[in-house]
């Protein structure tokens, strides 16, 4: 059997643009004489979908999506993930589930077990523990569909009361009766510097505990704070990796499930890139698609010649073209030429354009009004301060005026503490 796995960039509550993106690629998948094409977790919304899954039009129009989809499935079959109502009187009003279409229809239905509560997952919140197991029939194939989390079931955590496992249920175990001659797992896991050693480690473990392979879908592209890296991966019933999909990119790739070759060039552990360089790629995905997906155009940033702001026009001159992208050098008394001339050669390397707006005298007339107050008090990091205040707000000021998306270049550190400065801190360039 032919299987196409489909890493898709989708845009959370964007129906006509997802339904589109999903039929355009089984049609393509089809041609090909792809038997069937899998898609990843809540594809047709998009995830997190958060609270619009409490919106009774989102989960109609999530409907009406799947049901267009199912209607493409003519001489194949697809997978998608979308909420779907629970028919229950008592639970939670919704499932996460993996729909199977074929024949033009909505053949089956397996709704998600394992619903994680922790990081920034609140699945729980939202939907209802499937506990009613099946697997799907096709093409004389016995699948076990599972849904992200339902691979996770015997991660160990560590807590003050000793070592055990955040689940009671094994989705796979439940399944492993069945005889299924595959697992396919439809996911939308987030990106983290270490994930695709543990996401081999959980594909890999699970092939060779069950002995069948595993055909993984992961999602790819940012929804707001999130980044989600694809990664797709196939690993056959010894556990060897056959196939990885690009990571922070869209891209699809068939597979033949009846020959399931290892693929040598596929490291083992780690991966291709580096961490600084897969922070980088995220960073980069991340910028680009909360701009796309926004419909926000340009962007515009103070640049004080320090790190931070120095390598936030970096991540947005490469995220976004230098040509929507402008930076501001306010100088004043406490500006060290260093500073300013770093600022500049570095705006110019780039071929972003620059401005240069002197508030030197905005500082002097601030520290005049605050004189009569502050005449018995030392200068101290207080008036190097209200030059970022003022900073700030003529970056707001031009934000507003020309239609730029102004951009923080406090770092990590600075907003944990709640230290960083509104719209940058650049006391010290």
């Amino acid at each position: 059997m032919k299987i196409e796995l489909i890493q898709i960039n989708y845009h959370i509550a964007n129906f006509e643009k997802n339904t589109r993106a999903i039929i355009e690629a089984i049609e393509k998948a089809k041609n090909k004489g792809v038997d069937l094409a899998v898609f990843s977790e809540l594809s047709v919304c998009g995830y997190p979908p958060y609270d619009l899954l409490e919106q009774k039009d989102f989960i109609q129009d999530c409907g009406k999506s799947v049901e267009k989809i199912a209607a493409a499935c003519q001489g194949i079959a697809a997978i998608v993930g979308s909420p779907s109502l629970n028919p229950n009187p008592s639970g939670k009003k919704l499932y996460n589930t993996a729909y199977f279409l074929a024949d033009g229809a909505i053949r089956q239905m397996v709704h998600k077990t394992l619903l994680p509560t922790y990081d920034i997952f609140d699945e729980y919140r939202y939907f209802e523990p499937n506990n009613d197991f099946k697997i799907i029939n096709y093409k004389d194939q016995k699948i076990a569909l599972t849904i992200c989390e339902d691979l996770w079931d015997d991660q160990p955590v560590f807590t003050n009361f000793g070592r055990s496992h955040l689940y009671t249920v094994s989705p796979m175990e439940r399944l492993e009766p069945f005889h299924p001659d595959m697992i396919i797992n439809i996911a939308a896991s987030p990106f983290a510097h270490t994930q695709v050693d543990i996401r081999r480690h959980i594909l890999t473990r699970n092939a060779k505990k069950f002995h069948i392979p595993v055909f993984y879908v992961n999602q790819v592209g940012a929804q707001t704070e999130l980044v989600f890296d694809g990664g797709s991966t196939v690993v056959n019933s010894k556990g060897e990796i056959v196939g990885e999909l690009s990571l922070f990119e869209e891209d699809r790739q068939i597979f033949e499930s009846s020959s399931l070759v290892p693929n040598p060039s596929i490291p083992t552990e780690g991966t291709r890139f580096k961490t600084i360089e897969l922070i980088y790629k995220a960073l980069i995905l991340g910028i680009r698609d909360y701009f796309n997906k926004m419909n926000f155009k340009t962007a515009i940033l103070g640049l004080s010649g320090g790190i931070d702001s120095a390598l936030t026009l970096v991540l947005a001159a490469q995220a976004l073209g230098t040509d929507k992208t402008r930076v501001i050098l306010m100088p004043s008394k406490y500006s060290s030429d260093h500073s300013v001339n770093d600022a500049i050669k570095l705006a110019e390397n780039l071929k972003v354009h620059y401005d240069i707006i002197s508030i030197k005298h905005m500082v002097e007339s601030f520290e005049s009004s605050l004189q009569p107050v502050f005449k018995n008090f030392p200068p101290d990091i207080t008036e190097e301060n209200i030059q970022a205040r003022i900073r700030g707000t003529l970056l707001m000021a031009l934000s507003n005026k020309f239609g730029n998306i102004l951009l923080n270049t406090s770092n990590k550190s600075e907003a944990a503490v709640g230290y960083g400065t509104l719209y940058g801190d650049m006391s010290g360039g």
